[in-house]
């Protein structure tokens, strides 16, 4: 079922312009807290403690908003379908800024609580992706989905581009003694603030008046659980996930860990992955549809993170200097390119097999996935590296071994419908 031409010529860009500087705000904050936790000038820890006790803080703070957000995720999706996107979105950029607020706060004040509270925050509210990915649905034709999905991760990953570059430069410049890692942070809200401004001004509403009846009537989580398709493409989310979520959370600490990288070189790094994932969405998607089906291009793209976190794990272990630095930055290419792409496809793939008036219930089902598997592999990861540095980066490579084998089996059944 598709929806209506008039919805299909709303513009991407108003949308993508919102979730660029949500994600701005959001990741600025996201190197700055592996300094939080492992190094010795936070105000959050005293210099003599532990790293096995850091790691466990570190793996509950970032698991928190995932764990929040799986519960949050529902309400706020079905609410999506019921009264709108543009009011979701709202919440969720105004969640951005007091999430960076609260959490800059606690940072300045030396309060582990605070800092939580505010993750409390970003979880419960500060989520745009899947609203975002239901607007997409209400305003594609099947046929470019795939690429305005491609769009919409652009936009994120310049966000996660530019967030960490900033949040790096400004950890420990100006007025570091009085304000320790917490300039990031009122920078974030600043951003935060700013998306969610543009979100009351120049976003216009996607999702058909028609369809919050449809959907209060037809429309049911329940219904799009039950949805074998949808169980499929989960099943293959959640493994991939494994393998990303792993990853993408442990090697900021372990560069930290095993080779003392600074604040500017953790926001270059991470900022240089979301660089990585903004050439393969912005280029290599569409460049891979003129040659492959959906399908092919998932199978590839999983082989791309596959490589990427084995030859990651490779350099890591056998520490050779400078020239294992420079092929650590290079692993990440492979790993962030295939990431996206097979993220794109499944987002897609999500979108095609319901109901227009169940988008955004899709993709909350989508979010919830990747909330739960990311608050595991947080609070699991952070266990391991207190037994092990490099134990997450061993153990990463798992799911995508699973997802491979999975699809080489036969595991989506309807071939021709969902690929």
């Amino acid at each position: 079922m598709q929806n209506s031409s008039k919805n299909r010529s709303t513009s991407i860009l108003p949308l993508l312009w919102v979730m660029l500087f949500d994600h701005t705000s959001l990741n600025m904050t996201f190197p700055v807290l592996t300094l939080l936790f492992f190094d010795a000038q936070s105000s959050l820890f005293a210099a003599d403690t532990a790293l096995s006790v850091r790691s466990m803080w570190y793996g509950l703070c970032v698991a928190v908003p995932h764990i929040v957000n799986i519960l949050m995720t529902p309400i706020l999706s079905a609410l999506s379908d019921l009264h709108g996107r543009k009011k979701i979105l709202i919440i969720g950029t105004l969640g951005a800024f007091l999430f960076a607020l609260t959490a800059g706060l606690g940072i300045l004040w030396g309060m582990l609580s605070l800092l939580f509270l505010g993750r409390v925050i970003q979880g419960a509210f500060s989520r745009t992706n899947p609203i975002a990915q239901a607007v997409i649905g209400d305003i594609s034709h099947r046929e470019n989905k795939v690429r305005n999905m491609g769009y919409l991760q652009l936009a994120i990953s310049l966000g996660a581009f530019a967030g960490p570059l900033l949040g790096g430069y400004f950890a420990n410049q100006f007025f570091f003694k009085q304000l320790n890692f917490s300039l990031p942070y009122f920078i974030a809200a600043f951003f935060g603030g700013l998306s969610c401004f543009m979100t009351l001004t120049i976003f216009k509403e996607t999702m058909p008046v028609t369809f919050s009846t449809s959907a209060k009537k037809l429309g049911s989580f329940k219904n799009v659980i039950l949805n074998k398709e949808v169980q499929r493409i989960s099943i293959i989310l959640l493994l991939s996930q494994i393998s990303w979520s792993t990853y993408y959370q442990f090697m900021p600490p372990i560069l930290k860990t095993t080779l003392a990288f600074d604040a500017h070189s953790l926001g270059l790094f991470v900022g240089l992955v979301a660089f990585w994932l903004a050439l393969a969405t912005g280029f290599g998607i569409r460049f891979f549809q003129q040659w492959f089906s959906i399908r092919e291009m998932l199978f590839l793209s999983l082989y791309l993170v596959l490589i990427g976190l084995i030859c990651s794990f490779v350099f890591c272990y056998l520490h050779l200097g400078e020239k294992s630095n420079v092929f650590i930055w290079l692993s990440a290419i492979p790993t962030a390119m295939g990431d996206v792409i097979a993220y794109s496809c499944l987002t897609t793939l999500y979108s095609d097999v319901v109901r227009p008036d169940e988008q955004g219930k899709v993709m909350g089902i989508c979010s919830i996935v990747v909330a739960v598997i990311w608050s595991l592999t947080a609070l699991l990861g952070g266990l391991m590296m207190s037994v092990s540095v490099l134990l997450p980066l061993i153990v990463a490579p798992l799911g995508i071994i699973v997802s491979i084998m999975l699809l080489h089996w036969g595991f989506a059944l309807n071939k021709k419908e969902l690929f």
